[in-house]
């Protein structure tokens, strides 16, 4: 039996074009940078809450929060309370991709201006193993992180709801 040069050219070159799609396909093409954040096994009282709230219910606290932000404003008239801060998703990664992390803390602070006056509350974000100890991400890792060169640290100084100032000067909100 004769084997027909124009038809084994054709099928080498559909074998060929097949094998180098599929081979193109595995590399998945051009992707985004990612992070693997592995979920380790959990059997702390962490991992049986439920920490979902309603849309209601945050409506609710937040309201209450507001009216009460107020009256500790009256208080304690020379610290900047913000509404919220939020912090980017690079520092969430950073936190979250430690392979003991099995949540976030959210720590409460307040900063002291150069004279020592209470300034500002903030919070403080850190990873937490299942034991509940704070875990904590080197310097340098991601952008938000102040700890020293070689240090090691959390994240804070998210974005204030009203905005945040540095430096002297009456505080957004102050009256």
């Amino acid at each position: 039996m004769a084997i027909n040069p124009k038809k084994a050219s054709v099928w080498s070159l559909i074998g060929i074009t097949s094998a180098m799609f599929l081979l193109s396909s595995c590399t998945g093409g051009p992707k985004e940078e990612g992070v693997w954040i592995p979920n380790p096994k959990d059997t702390s009282e962490l991992s049986k809450r439920n920490h979902f709230i309603t849309l209601d219910n945050i409506k609710t606290f937040l309201g209450d929060f507001a009216a009460d932000r107020d009256s500790l404003k009256k208080l304690a008239p020379n610290i900047f309370i913000p509404n919220s801060e939020t912090f980017n998703k690079k520092i969430l990664l950073e936190i979250l991709k430690d392979p003991n992390c099995v949540g976030l803390r959210i720590h409460h602070g307040i900063s002291k201006d150069k004279s020592g006056r209470r300034d500002e509350f903030r919070l403080i974000l850190t990873g937490v193993d299942k034991d509940g100890r704070d875990l904590y991400i080197d310097n340098g890792s991601a952008i938000a992180t102040k700890a020293p060169p070689g240090g090691r640290g959390g994240a804070e100084y998210g974005q204030c709801d009203p905005p945040c100032l540095t430096g002297p000067g009456p505080q957004p909100g102050s009256n």
